[in-house]
């Protein structure tokens, strides 16, 4: 399967330089994709959106980077993410598990949705 996905510019930037590997995601009502459908070998086209702060999904670039999905790992929580994927997940945004949790309840619907579908550790690599 092929997904569209928005994401800021900063993260994919990670991404393209080889630091982010792990892209984090919980099921919400603004995106179509289903993070517990996704299955190894999809592959996930991002879409530039403006911000952070969250301020819709506007496409500012569309098919930025399209990467492979190596792995979806799924966790109850955001201490149980963290504690397995480490903090070097959040990009070194944070010094504590409980500022990253924090920081994970801070975008838009997560607080909400990961008691509900949990959270998504989605290990991905850019499509050569």
């Amino acid at each position: 399967m092929n997904y569209k996905l928005e994401i800021y510019r900063k993260p994919l930037e990670s991404i393209l330089s080889g630091k982010k590997k792990v892209e984090i995601r919980t099921n919400n009502s603004y995106e179509a994709i289903r993070y517990d459908q996704l299955k190894v070998g999809d592959f996930i086209s991002f879409q530039v959106i403006s911000g952070p702060p969250f301020i819709g999904l506007d496409v500012i670039e569309a098919d930025a980077l399209t990467v492979e999905v190596v792995d979806v790992r799924h966790y109850t929580d955001a201490l149980s993410l963290l504690n397995t994927e480490g903090m070097e997940v959040l990009s070194n945004l944070c010094e504590t598990k409980e500022q990253g949790i924090e920081l994970l309840h801070s975008f838009h619907e997560y607080k909400e949705m990961i008691p509900k579908h949990g959270i998504f550790a989605i290990e991905i690599r850019p499509k050569i």
